[in-house]
């Protein structure tokens, strides 16, 4: 039996609990179009993010048929044995110690931000957007000044029909879609390159790391650091900023969860892994499976797609009692798949965490209890991106 159900689709992604929760009864996979599944329960998915020899990266969020060269694909595109020195320099490049040794230039950051708030504001456009942006490009070594021009360009992308086609108008792949974003990457890549080579001392931060990776004795192709930089430049700007976007929303519409992270700060852990949970800024991420494969006894055949739904599996109730409401008491709430599982487990896993945990703290000091609150009216809008979930706009009155 097939399900018509088109996880590529803004509208009915960002709208699907109650067909994932009707799915996640009937069956760990359904069949949701021609040579497509869909992964719907805890355990089912995280065998198939585990097995990287039998579920491929290659294709990512694109849809069918759209097809990437190795040289261009972001990390989570990537297959063995590519993926794992290139996964290796990025989680050494954020190490907890690299995210602790950056909170705080991200607490200076963040009470620079919220200073700024007055009268109306957006908290979206004004906060849980720029603080990301910020630290991932302290982190990476950018040019402070150029954070905003780079958020923007990320925004534009993110927000197009890129990640799902791989073109706009302007052209096809990264370079062509977007050339002022790609041609700026080229030219720090290029400045930095220059410098190592001519012995000249560089800082020891990601893009440097970046540069001098070697796999099997070869540096990474000019393309290939291009797509890295990129992927952590949107992914700050999604998965974080997302989840700090949704953890200022469920504060400003929870006056209990407000006051208890006022009383106890060290409930914000909870909160964090609730928001992850119940809102995973990364709805899922697609699977190929080029020989075959069975996921339980569902039969996948060779060239079929596999969608492993993270959104889905975090609700399973067979893993989480009371699965679709926010509990800060909940023990396993970290058992969520938002950051995936296995081999592919999301490097920036920890800096997310720390950029939400130091944004969240530092909105509560900053302002008492109903200093800022939400317009009148205020009716929650999903970002464009069909694969994420988060506020568009969080429109706020501040005192």
């Amino acid at each position: 039996m097939t399900t018509s159900f088109d996880p590529f689709d803004a509208e009915q992604a960002q709208n699907a609990d109650e067909v994932l929760a009707r799915l996640r009864a009937e069956t760990p996979v359904a069949r949701i179009g021609p040579g497509m599944h869909y992964v719907t329960r805890h355990a089912e998915c995280r065998d198939v993010l585990r097995d990287s020899s039998r579920f491929s990266n290659a294709q990512g969020f694109k849809a069918p048929g759209v097809e990437i060269p190795v040289e261009q694909r972001l990390l989570g595109e990537l297959d063995p044995p590519q993926h794992g020195p290139v996964r290796r320099v990025m989680v050494t490049a954020l190490t907890p110690a690299a995210v602790r040794g950056a909170e705080t230039f991200m607490r200076s950051e963040a009470e620079g931000l919220l200073e700024a708030l007055v009268g109306p504001a957006d908290l979206v456009a004004d906060f849980s957007v720029p603080l990301p942006n910020r630290v991932t490009v302290h982190m990476l070594g950018l040019p402070a000044q150029d954070a905003g021009t780079v958020a923007r360009w990320a925004k534009e992308l993110m927000e197009s029909d890129f990640p799902r086609t791989n073109r706009t108008e302007r052209g096809t792949g990264f370079a062509e879609a977007f050339p002022e974003f790609a041609g700026y990457i080229d030219a720090c890549i290029s400045g930095r390159r220059d410098d190592i080579e001519a012995g000249r001392d560089v800082p020891d931060d990601v893009l440097s790391r970046l540069i001098r990776l070697e796999v099997d004795g070869v540096r990474l192709v000019p393309t290939q650091l291009r797509a890295l930089v990129r992927n952590l430049i949107t992914g700050g700007l999604t998965t974080t900023s997302q989840l700090l976007g949704n953890l200022l929303h469920a504060v400003l519409t929870d006056p209990g969860l407000e006051a208890t992270l006022r009383r106890d700060r060290t409930a914000l852990s909870g909160a964090i892994e609730e928001s992850l949970r119940l809102s995973p800024p990364v709805l899922f991420v697609a699977r190929g499976c080029p020989r075959g494969a069975e996921i339980g006894d569902i039969v996948i055949e060779p060239g079929e797609r596999v969608i492993v739904g993270s959104a889905s599996a975090n609700r399973d109730e067979r893993v989480f009692d009371d699965a679709d409401t926010f509990r800060l008491d909940r023990a396993n709430a970290d058992a969520h798949i938002t950051f995936g599982h296995g081999p592919h487990f999301c490097p920036g896993a920890t800096l997310a965490r720390a950029v939400a945990r130091v944004g969240i703290t530092a909105f509560l000091d900053r302002f008492a209890p109903g200093a800022v609150r939400l317009v009148d009216g205020y009716r929650f809008e999903n970002v464009k991106t069909f694969f994420e979930r988060g506020p568009r706009r969080l429109p706020v009155l501040v005192d």
